[in-house]
């Protein structure tokens, strides 16, 4: 049968039960009662519809990699700003040479593509009249705040992230200092910020009940807690002391924490248990765990961070002296970036929820990403954020119609890739364009 169809039909077959789950439910947890219960406990209806009298400008970006048979891979990466009327696009095509794994080159260009939607909005908010209106951003603005600052896999690009992050502090900068409400969207989302903080409420009631077990116990749990959001398989095996110590009575902190050794987003959270159109309780999001040694670094020496984290970028610098400084000036303004709002709005029972990203200074807080690291519960009305998403808001096929309308006039289809910017470049070139299989083969005269 043609496909391997026959074995595809019966895998399906003896998997259905197992497959369906998954793939409607999700993870399912003996404590679901009890995220229910908090997810629900914490829900926020959405006001009524109002004007937000915000012009809105909407960014969205694409990009496309292709490798040639000499080792060098080849990049377009492009971006769009919708404001209106008006256009501000942004594009980069380039090529080189790298030892990466493909997976690396991948994220590298990602991180590309991420920097000229920066660049693209910084164009509308500036170019485009936007003072006192709004931004939206395809994707998690809190993610870009977290993208490790070192060495990238392209030679002749190593020190990349040092533009990229003066970009990111350019644009926020210009953004507070000229009104314009910068909001990242994402439709799709991997985050557990909201299950790890429900998780924290329920670890604390249940060692609120916990009489008998010491502080000095009860706080080395909160610590495994931690641990288990970040490092699960190290995680529970430190409990093994403390369950002989105390037996059945930490069952119930055992399946805490044996949810947050798991893999569970919270979209998951929100499409099983909410009942209503409404959005989550806001938090403020410092630096993560895995990224916190490396702030700590930054903090105490910025300097020694850019010799150890860019040797590379070092030895492709012309001058050394001005890359490392440069690089330090770059480092010390990472440490002035402002924390992000988070929360994710289900506009619709039927609809996946979207998760919003606002910089805290949008809410009124005046307090920075370094600050703290992890989450925390944030005194924010989020308000007029909801009102522009759901002003925005065109039913389950239209999300967002002005991110919508970016997505269409940006998106690089492989027919764009390998017939027109393809077809440009080997006219422009004057060469014979072979791609390696894998690719559609192209020549050019």
């Amino acid at each position: 049968m043609p496909q391997f169809l026959d074995a595809f039909i019966n895998q399906v077959s003896e998997k259905r039960n197992s497959l369906l789950q998954k793939a409607t439910l999700g993870r399912v947890s003996d404590i679901d009662a009890d995220l229910e219960r908090l997810l629900l406990e914490t829900w926020l209806p959405i006001p009524a519809r109002r004007g937000i009298g915000r012009e809105v400008a909407a960014v969205d970006g694409s990009r496309a990699i292709r490798a040639f048979p000499s080792g060098a891979v080849l990049y377009i990466a492009r971006a769009l700003a919708v404001l209106g009327r008006r256009r501000f696009r942004e594009l980069e095509v380039d090529a080189f040479f790298s030892k990466a794994k493909p997976s690396e080159v991948s994220v590298f260009v990602g991180r590309k593509m991420e920097w000229l939607e920066l660049r693209a909005a910084m164009r509308a908010a500036s170019e485009g009249g936007l003072s006192g209106g709004a931004a939206l951003i395809d994707g998690s603005l809190y993610g870009r705040l977290l993208h490790l600052p070192r060495d990238q896999p392209a030679e002749g690009m190593r020190g990349f992230m040092l533009d990229y992050f003066k970009t990111l502090r350019e644009l926020l900068e210009l953004c507070r200092r000229e009104g314009v409400l910068l909001a990242g969207v994402s439709k799709e989302s991997r985050s557990s910020f909201l299950r790890d903080h429900l998780l924290a409420l329920l670890l604390e009631e249940e060692l609120d009940g916990l009489d008998s077990v010491p502080g000095e116990d009860k706080a080395e749990l909160r610590a495994i807690f931690e641990n288990a959001l970040q490092s699960p398989s190290k995680a529970l095996p430190a409990m093994r002391r403390l369950k002989r110590a105390h037996g059945d009575r930490l069952k119930g902190v055992e399946r805490i924490l044996r949810e947050a050794a798991s893999a569970r987003p919270d979209h998951q959270l929100i499409r099983r248990f909410a009942k209503a159109p409404g959005y989550t309780i806001p938090l403020e999001l410092g630096i993560s765990g895995s990224r916190g040694v490396a702030m700590k670094l930054i903090k105490r020496d910025p300097k020694a961070y850019a010799m150890r984290y860019f040797r590379e970028a070092l030895s492709e610098a012309g001058d050394g002296e001005s890359f490392i400084e440069e690089a330090t000036g770059v480092l010390e303004g990472i440490l002035g970036l402002p924390s992000m709002i988070s929360f994710h709005l289900l506009p619709d029972p039927r609809d996946t929820p979207m998760r919003v990203d606002v910089p805290s200074w949008a809410c009124g807080l005046d307090h920075r990403v370094s600050d703290f690291i992890g989450s925390r519960p944030a005194e924010a009305d989020v308000g007029e954020v909801v009102a522009l998403l759901m002003e925005g808001y065109a039913g389950l096929k239209d999300y967002n119609v002005w991110l919508k309308r970016a997505d269409e006039e940006v998106r690089l289809s492989r027919e764009v890739v390998d017939g027109i910017y393809s077809s440009a470049l080997g006219r422009l070139l004057n060469a014979t364009i072979i791609h390696p299989r894998g690719y559609r083969r192209v020549k050019y005269p």
